[in-house]
């Protein structure tokens, strides 16, 4: 019996290293996953966290970034093995929808994702609340014709599209342009810093919400619905995942104000993503700890 009693670490510690070989040998065997993000920083954000929590599950990562057509060209192309984040079921909804029965919805990062125009706070209520109030002629003579997004293809642009000729907006003289986005951010950066009056089309999750005093317009005509951001996934990828890398994906949550402070560390304090997503992860020890539970 005492003997019996000696072997037992033994038998422990051999289980231990049997069961650390096919954990060291599963990794090893394992494909590497192609992470497609689309190149804003709050995708960036974003998709930092995702990517932790998958190496830290023991999964190889490659990041492919593009603007959001080459993206979902990628993934409906197989380039790519995983979108962080697809915005739906409106801003890409469209994008998404010829390779709609190719994906899996893993995980809600956050809801309420919303897409908007806004003006600068120091922009009167009185003057403009609307949309169409951009139309009235004392706005209209003051307000800065240049209206700039940003992201080819993407939602925000789309829509703006549409506002522009649905609210008659081209006719009165406004214009529409994608810039790159740091003349976008220094656009609303000049104007709370000078008074100046212009439209931003904006969105949150987004730094420059917690940056800028901003306000947003209302659509009357609804031309911008309400989002949740999805990480979608190749089916053959997801079924070839790992039962518990599953769970722990559809777990993960972030939500809007979390996103939003991800992004203003990376742009406004210059920290690296990843350090900043470990960091986040650290201060949320008990919400990840859970993501992570069998």
């Amino acid at each position: 019996m005492q003997k019996s009693k000696k072997m037992l670490p033994l038998v422990a510690a051999m289980l231990m290293a049997v069961s650390g070989f096919v954990k060291a040998q599963d990794v090893q065997e394992r494909k590497p996953v192609v992470m497609g993000q689309v190149n804003l920083t709050f995708y960036v954000a974003s998709a930092a966290v995702v990517r932790e929590v998958l190496e830290r599950l023991g999964h190889n990562l490659t990041v492919v970034e593009g603007n959001h057509r080459e993206i979902y060209a990628k993934l409906g192309n197989q380039e790519v093995d995983m979108l962080v984040a697809s915005w739906l079921p409106h801003a890409h909804g469209p994008l998404q929808a010829p390779i709609a029965d190719q994906l899996v919805e893993a995980a809600t990062l956050y809801e309420d994702a919303r897409l908007y125009w806004s003006v600068p706070a120091h922009v009167p209520v009185s003057a403009v609340r609307t949309i169409d109030d951009l139309k009235k002629p004392d706005v209209h003579a003051r307000m800065e014709k240049d209206i700039v997004g940003v992201g080819p293809g993407s939602g925000l642009m789309v829509g703006s599209t549409a506002i522009m000729q649905q609210y008659g907006l081209e006719a009165a003289g406004y214009t529409l342009r994608v810039a790159p986005p740091q003349d976008w951010a220094k656009k609303l950066a000049d104007a709370s810093g000078s008074g100046k009056w212009i439209v931003m089309p904006l969105w949150q999750p987004q730094y420059l919400n917690a940056v800028y005093p901003v306000r947003v317009l209302e659509d009357p005509r609804g031309i911008f619905g309400t989002d949740r951001a999805v990480v979608v996934v190749r089916k053959e990828t997801w079924n070839a995942l790992p039962e518990h890398t599953r769970k722990v994906l559809s777990r993960v949550h972030l939500g809007i104000p979390a996103v939003t402070e991800l992004e203003r560390q990376i742009v406004v304090d210059g920290k690296e993503p990843q350090r900043v997503a470990r960091e986040w992860m650290e201060t949320n020890a008990q919400t990840v700890s859970a993501w992570f539970e069998d």
